[in-house]
């Protein structure tokens, strides 16, 4: 084709993902993703993890509250009966997830509690054995919640460049088109004189 159309093709998105040219709001907002489907794991695919211990587990609103053995595992915080049980285990997601204390008042049997809330609204109270364990679970829990993680920010940082890049060769093309109908026109006008 032309040399123009060549160029266009040059500006094509990197992997054949084709990217809109929306306002500042759209290149900002973080890009939605399908949560991926995670299978129960038995606790020797889990491992030891960063942080593991007994947690009382109690979904809320109206659940009981159930003692776990929870081990912390990247983004994960994955349940079992026991350390020794060959069972798959549950976890709650702690991406985006709101790991908090319970309240500012709190007496001192509430010291050792918790709570998490996941991205997708679901809330669980957790109770430790001490207060000093509590704050090492919500530490350590707090360092796997990131709105988003380091690679996510370089990610888009890098499509957002990829981004500017393309509107930018839009605005030069655009520029050079009205440039060549001014020449084209221009030169009609000379030759009528």
């Amino acid at each position: 084709g032309t040399e123009a159309d060549q160029f266009r093709s040059s500006l094509a998105a990197p992997q054949g993902r084709m990217f809109t040219m929306g306002g500042s709001r759209d290149l900002m907002r973080p890009e939605e993703r399908p949560e991926p489907v995670v299978h129960p794991l038995t606790i020797q695919q889990v491992g030891l993890g960063q942080s593991r211990g007994y947690l009382h587990v109690r979904e809320l609103p109206d659940g009981a509250p159930i003692k776990k053995w929870a081990v912390l595992l990247e983004d994960k915080l994955w349940l079992f009966e026991s350390p020794d049980t060959q069972r798959p285990g549950q976890h709650i997601p702690l991406d985006k997830a709101l790991v908090n204390e319970v309240g500012s008042s709190r007496s001192a049997d509430q010291l050792s509690n918790f709570e998490v809330r996941t991205r997708k609204g679901k809330s669980y109270s957790l109770k430790a054995k001490s207060s000093g364990d509590a704050n090492m679970w919500i530490r350590a829990m707090k360092q796997h919640t990131a709105k988003e993680t380091e690679n996510q920010i370089m990610d888009r940082a890098e499509r957002l460049i990829c981004l500017g890049e393309l509107a930018s060769a839009a605005r030069i093309m655009e520029q050079a088109r009205r440039l060549r109908k001014i020449a084209r026109s221009s030169r009609g006008q000379g030759d009528c004189v």
